[in-house]
């Protein structure tokens, strides 16, 4: 059985929105993937996640959009697993993104953080990502939007990027990875 970490990325942790589309997520995935969330506000040191990271066959990230950027944990997160990169911790397993905005900014995040994840080792299967809005999720209840719905995501396409996450999760190659200083990663430099 594959175990799919999600990783929230909110400082709001459990008491925020993206907590409440992990909710979502949970039932839009099918039962036979385990799931483990993990709310990084909630997390002191990142090393003491790495068994879990090592154990997952994927991630599922999920984030809102704070000063067009990620939540603070999820930036503390990446920034203390830095040491990861390039090791079978992620090289390969795929990932999927979820951003959360009030009404814009989203799109950046999750193009910059799916190139972050990427450079970590990452597989990002296509159409893995999106970005929903309280602007779209607004502008879907009007009913002048009804033509135009097909050009924003909503919780519709949750399923659809999960698919193609879980197709992803049978992929198997050996991937390579850039040779990176493993010996003194946090060296001064200047």
């Amino acid at each position: 059985m594959s175990t799919v970490l999600i990783l929230n990325g909110s400082p709001n942790a459990k008491k925020g929105n993206s907590n409440n589309f992990i909710k979502i997520i949970q039932k839009t995935l099918p039962a036979s993937l385990k799931t483990k969330v993990i709310h990084l506000a909630e997390v002191k040191k990142t090393s003491s996640l790495y068994k879990d990271i090592d154990k997952a066959s994927g991630f599922i990230f999920i984030t809102g959009t704070y000063w067009d950027s990620w939540g603070s944990p999820l930036q503390k997160f990446l920034e203390e697993a830095t040491d990861l990169e390039g090791t079978e911790s992620f090289v390969g397993k795929p990932s999927a993104v979820f951003v959360l905005n009030h009404s814009v900014g989203g799109k950046a995040v999750l193009s910059r953080l799916q190139g972050v994840l990427s450079t970590f080792g990452c597989l990002i299967p296509p159409m893995s990502g999106m970005v929903y809005s309280l602007v779209t999720s607004l502008a879907l209840k009007n009913s002048l939007s009804k033509k135009y719905k097909d050009d924003f995501w909503s919780l519709d396409d949750i399923s659809m990027i999960l698919e193609n996450f879980e197709l992803a999760l049978n992929i198997k190659t050996k991937w390579k990875a850039w040779p990176v200083d493993r010996k003194n990663f946090r060296k001064n430099w200047v």
